[in-house]
């Protein structure tokens, strides 16, 4: 009787929500505790954040953040086969790791496109980062798939715009049409360390507000996993994509002779496997679809190279299928708002280069 009583106790347990005691005198502010306690709940606010969360946070501690909120909205994708951390870390190579920090967390959130060093070898993990540095961190990882708006000034209202500074504007604009930071009192405070308590309540907005739908690599470059033939490079500003050919039927060669006899483009071609992944396995960045310069050449085998305005594209080069080199423009590319890119917006127009 007793064992069955045991266990209808922790069945019961089981079904119940989580619960944080915060520690006495260490509570978060009132307008905060409920978000905190749903980030805990979720396991994306770790353990060592669960204290002092008037302190600044640091560049270190807000990137594993920014990490575990990206990967829980993709454990919320319906789809049989999906990311995991150790997935990314395991196909995915920066060339150049930083040399002050060899964490994890703090890989994945350069691999995606959350932060960059400080320098190119410094990532610079203790210091601490402002409400500018946030926005733009944020933005970082989730503008592709978001609807992507820039907030004009007076939509803004704030009394301290002109003290953001230029290479913050359209991250803090963005943020502020998201609803992720909106400011206080008419002001934005750019320059203020935003403290822990604030950047959580921020990630959990991410949660509720903006759409991370498919994992980035730097930001802009969609990867599904279930391209399990593909391995990638990383750098501050390309992301390059090696196919390897395991021997076998891999699970993306199923998946893309399916589109390519379904397709109109190659329904009456004889398949080729890294042919289909140049025209299908990054669509959203290439635009097949709409613009031909990749794919009339990728149907011939033969490489292309074109430019995208905030990207150029080189495929079937001699150590890669695919050759992705970001430009450093202001602003961000968005799909979701009609494939632009900028700050102002640009509409994506793809030219060859010769």
């Amino acid at each position: 009787m007793l064992k069955k009583t045991l266990v209808v106790i922790l069945s019961l347990m089981l079904l119940l929500p989580s619960t944080s005691v915060f520690a006495a005198g260490d509570q978060p502010s009132a307008w905060s505790k409920d978000t905190i306690q749903r980030g805990i709940d979720l396991g994306i606010v770790p353990e060592r954040l669960q204290s002092n969360y008037a302190d600044p946070i640091t560049r270190e501690e807000f990137a594993e953040l920014l990490v575990n909120v990206a990967f829980k909205k993709l454990e919320m994708v319906e789809r049989s086969y999906e990311w995991t951390k150790e997935m990314v870390l395991e196909k995915v190579t920066i060339d150049q790791p930083f040399e002050d920090t060899d964490l994890d967390h703090v890989k994945l959130a350069y691999i995606i496109g959350s932060v960059n060093g400080t320098s190119d070898t410094t990532f610079s993990p203790d210091t601490y980062i402002t409400r500018e540095q946030a926005a733009q961190m944020l933005m970082n990882t989730i503008h592709k798939s978001s609807i992507l708006l820039y907030a004009t000034k007076e939509e803004m209202g704030y009394s301290d715009y002109n003290q953001i500074g230029e290479w913050a504007k359209p991250a803090v604009s963005a943020a502020y049409t998201l609803g992720l930071m909106q400011g206080s009192n008419g002001q934005f405070m750019p320059r203020k360390h935003i403290t822990r308590e604030q950047a959580i309540v921020t990630i959990i907005r991410v949660l509720d507000y903006a759409k991370y739908i498919t994992l980035q690599l730097r930001g802009d470059i969609t990867a599904y996993a279930w391209f399990d033939d593909l391995t990638y490079n990383v750098g501050k500003d390309y992301v390059y994509v090696s196919y390897e050919d395991k021997g076998e039927l891999s699970h993306s060669n199923k998946e893309l002779r399916n589109i390519w006899f379904r397709t109109p483009l190659t329904s009456s071609a004889s398949y080729d496997h890294e042919q289909a992944i140049v025209l299908y396995a990054f669509h959203s960045n290439l635009l097949n679809r709409y613009y031909t310069w990749i794919s009339q050449a990728a149907l011939k085998g033969e490489g292309a190279k074109v430019d995208y305005g905030y990207m150029i594209v080189e495929t079937f080069t001699e150590d890669y299928i695919l050759k992705f080199t970001l430009k450093d423009n202001p602003g961000y590319f968005n799909a979701l708002a009609g494939h632009v890119y900028g700050y102002p917006k640009v509409e994506i127009d793809p030219k060859p280069i010769n």
